[in-house]
């Protein structure tokens, strides 16, 4: 398996801000080195097919886990005796202590199989929890996909200025979920102690805060499901340059609007 295909399942997952724990660390840190899976990025945050192909993505087999289990449960779990010494009045011919190297040998034996028995146990463990946590990850991506798709699911597009390489944002929203994804390419890079905020400018009433973000070394970034009331009908969405901790109202004039379609 090449490392594109190892890694090709966990690009939407993480365009979209799903993925989590060692497979987002290690994701990372393979992007920081491949051009190729860097360029496959940009592109799926760029487009909207990405949810597309998180609900495409591979449910571990049940039986394959249910396998498992039965096998551990199978396991022997024996516990080691303590050796009582015995004292003797008398010497005891050499053949005598055979029975005792003998004894020895099984409790010796059934140490080993009592520590072996719990280091299954404990891999067990650990992949239970990444088989939830993938399938939690999975779910999650589902229910993304289910509610941008739905009729009502409304796209605007962020630009601003015209020189190349222009900066850009798309945002998919769905007002009666309060559900958004926006996802940005080619964002410049900010002062120090400064972050990008986007804003839910509604039909009537002030800005709302829809989240703060840093582009990173290739200026993309992304802001997923951000908590938003339900039931505001955006007018359009605009971006600002705020303190990093974000700001309950604008403070500078908007670097990007977007617009409906």
């Amino acid at each position: 398996m090449t490392a594109h295909e190892q890694f090709g399942d966990d690009l939407a997952l993480y365009a979209l801000g799903t993925l989590e724990g060692d497979e987002r660390v290690a994701l990372e840190r393979h992007l920081q080195e491949c051009a190729g899976c860097r360029k496959e990025l940009a592109r799926l945050r760029g487009d909207a097919a990405l949810l597309a192909m998180a609900a495409g993505a591979s449910r571990p087999p049940a039986r394959s886990r249910e396998r498992l289990m039965a096998a551990v449960a199978r396991e022997p779990r024996r516990e080691a005796q303590p050796v009582v010494p015995i004292r003797r009045a008398r010497a005891t011919p050499w053949w005598g202590w055979m029975g005792w190297a003998a004894a020895a040998a099984c409790l010796v034996f059934a140490v080993v199989l009592v520590h072996q028995n719990r280091v299954l146990q404990r891999r067990l463990f650990r992949v239970e929890a990444r088989i939830t946590g993938q399938d939690k990850q999975l779910q999650e991506a589902k229910e993304l996909l289910s509610s941008l798709t739905a009729p009502d699911a409304e796209k605007y597009v962020l630009t601003a200025g015209n020189k190349p390489p222009q900066p850009q944002g798309r945002a998919i929203y769905v007002a009666s979920s309060g559900t958004l994804v926006f996802i940005a390419s080619h964002m410049p890079a900010l002062p120090p102690q400064k972050a990008y905020e986007l804003w839910l400018i509604p039909d009537t009433g002030t800005p709302i805060p829809a989240g703060v973000f840093k582009p990173d070394g290739q200026g993309s970034a992304a802001v997923v499901k951000p908590p938003l009331p339900v039931g505001i009908t955006a007018k359009t969405f605009a971006i600002t340059v705020e303190p990093e901790a974000g700001s309950d109202a604008p403070t500078s004039h908007p670097v990007m609007v977007g617009s409906a379609g």
